[in-house]
């Protein structure tokens, strides 16, 4: 190994080191220093984690129990769902306050992204005509 690689750090070390500057943070947090948009973004990063996090150690416990850690799924595929509603709802504000443009890197692509899920959802919410 060469001298300058450093070894890499197991998920668990890499969890103990996030709670402990998650736990600083928080006292800086408390100061009141920062923006409110900053302070939102983050809010919706870390309920998004710990939501993950929650599936995560339900679908360990589940295989560690023996039983069917499949049905963890369907509550990922919620918590996706719901997450890219919030982000779609937040880029709308973004949108309508001109923090997001033409020029903005990635539009496009988030543009044919969400033409095909657009494409693939309608079939689900078409009226069944009698």
């Amino acid at each position: 190994m060469e001298a300058s690689a450093k070894p890499q750090k197991t998920v668990s070390e890499r969890l103990r080191a996030a709670t402990g500057d998650l736990q600083e943070l928080e006292r800086q947090v408390v100061s009141g220093d920062c923006a409110p948009r900053v302070l939102s973004d983050f809010r919706t990063a870390v309920d998004n984690i710990r939501r993950t996090a929650w599936a995560v150690q339900q679908w360990i416990e589940l295989q560690q129990q023996h039983r069917d850690p499949y049905t963890v799924l369907s509550i990922l595929t919620k918590e996706r769902v719901r997450r890219a509603a919030q982000i779609a709802n937040d880029l709308t504000i973004d949108l309508e306050s001109l923090e997001l443009g033409l020029e903005t890197e990635g539009l496009a692509e988030l543009f044919k992204a969400i033409e095909g899920l657009y494409e693939r959802l309608q079939p689900l919410f078409k009226k069944n005509s009698i």
